[in-house]
């Protein structure tokens, strides 16, 4: 506003007002509005998924030995023929894919968090194409998988899709343990290495109770420096070898000094002097420990791979979730530090933490992105959007009121 006053000597003086109208302060009072509103569903939706997250019937807090239930999957359905039966074995996907067989002939892929990713309905036969009795299975770093068919004395390569690539001959395979290029098979009557396509590069063994015998060995890993270990089933023991198939050692030694297997498993989990009632699937953590699992102690057992002594055992029997009736097969997701067991009396498979696992850190950023925690990234990047409009009025507002001081000064 302008006021033009005469002066007495004939001049005229100008005296300049500002009136300031406040046109951004009805914007500034409803950003705040929704910044506050975006806090609050912020945090409604951070409860909400915090307390869907924890899965139902999980044990309070981690139980007396140590393991901590995660979750437990009994189907990939609703109706009572999409229920798992019997799953012998399991084997973690390099992209978090959980694969089991139900049923011996039903290939079965969940997602970490336990949905449905794939489902491939082998039928039954000894044809090509077809699979008999899958006992075992593995996971190459490409995502391709192996499945041991004892029924067809077949070795099945399959593609994540779950077609049937490839099938070579190996007499009655429980299972196999992939490195690489390389296979290592467990069958009754001997241990193989082979390449993946099927070629025969080293084989040993035969059926019995002697020292360079395997009674229907379950289990077979690789560990990091290449050793072979196998859970030798029926003779109760760990036997390692070299590639080669040389004999590293036999635990326990001898059968006769080792302890009562049953009484003293089930009074004493902490003796690492236990005998193995009946080991069966293995694999390797990111610590370097082999972890088994023994149906008969209704245990998972943590295994120094330098001498096969145990270290730890984990489980009791039953069928809550935490516990186990005859598991049989086990496997390690490194990304999200997880084992994922078959609980094959249970008809489920059960995701546990353990420790000691030297799990990757980033697993629990793994975990978060695999679950529900993801549906609060929608509120907390509005909330970030609508912080960075706000500073960014703030300082157009600064600027403009000091550009009006100049003014004012000037």
């Amino acid at each position: 506003m302008v006021d033009n006053n005469e002066s007495p000597g004939g001049h005229y003086e100008t005296e300049v007002t500002y009136e300031v109208i406040e046109t951004g302060s009805s914007r500034r009072r409803l950003l705040a509005a929704v910044l506050v509103i975006l806090v609050v569903l912020l945090a409604v939706a951070g409860v909400f998924v915090w307390r869907n997250s924890q899965p139902a019937g999980a044990p309070a807090g981690v139980t007396d030995d140590g393991m901590e239930w995660v979750r437990s999957v009994y189907a990939w359905g609703k109706t009572p023929a999409e229920l798992l039966q019997a799953p012998v074995d399991v084997a973690v996907g390099p992209d978090g894919t959980i694969w089991t067989v139900s049923g011996k002939t039903t290939l079965v892929g969940f997602s970490p968090d336990g949905t449905l990713r794939r489902l491939v309905p082998f039928e039954r036969g000894g044809e090509q194409g077809q699979v008999m009795s899958i006992e075992g299975m593995d996971v190459g770093d490409d995502g391709t998988l192996y499945l041991a068919d004892f029924g067809q004395n077949s070795i099945h390569v399959v593609s994540p899709e779950g077609e049937i690539l490839d099938s070579f001959g190996v007499q009655l395979p429980v299972e196999v343990a992939v490195r690489g290029d390389r296979l290592a098979v467990a069958a009754s009557n001997g241990i193989a290495v082979m390449t993946t396509t099927g070629e025969l590069v080293s084989q040993w063994g035969s059926r019995g109770n002697a020292p360079d015998q395997v009674d229907l060995p379950h289990g077979i890993v690789w560990a990091d420096d290449e050793t072979i270990l196998v859970s030798d089933t029926h003779n109760r023991r760990i036997k390692a070898y070299f590639p080669d198939g040389r004999l590293r050692y036999i635990a326990p030694e001898s059968m006769e000094t080792a302890p009562d297997a049953g009484v003293q498993a089930m009074e004493s989990k902490e003796s690492t002097l236990t005998p193995y009632q009946l080991p069966s699937g293995m694999t390797l953590d990111a610590a370097g420990r082999v972890l088994l699992v023994d149906p008969f102690a209704f245990a998972v057992m943590a295994v120094d791979p330098a001498t096969g002594a145990l270290s730890d055992t984990w489980g009791d029997f039953g069928a809550v979730d935490g516990s186990f009736a005859y598991p049989t097969g086990i496997d390690y997701d490194a990304e999200r530090d997880y084992y994922v067991i078959a609980d094959t009396a249970n008809n489920r498979l059960q995701v546990v933490e353990l420790p000691g696992s030297g799990g990757a850190a980033l697993a629990e950023v793994r975990r978060a992105v695999d679950g529900p925690v993801w549906l609060c990234a929608i509120p907390l990047i509005l909330l970030i959007i609508a912080i960075v409009l706000w500073i960014s009025k703030r300082r157009r507002g600064a600027e403009r009121t000091d550009g009006q001081r100049d003014t004012e000064g000037a």
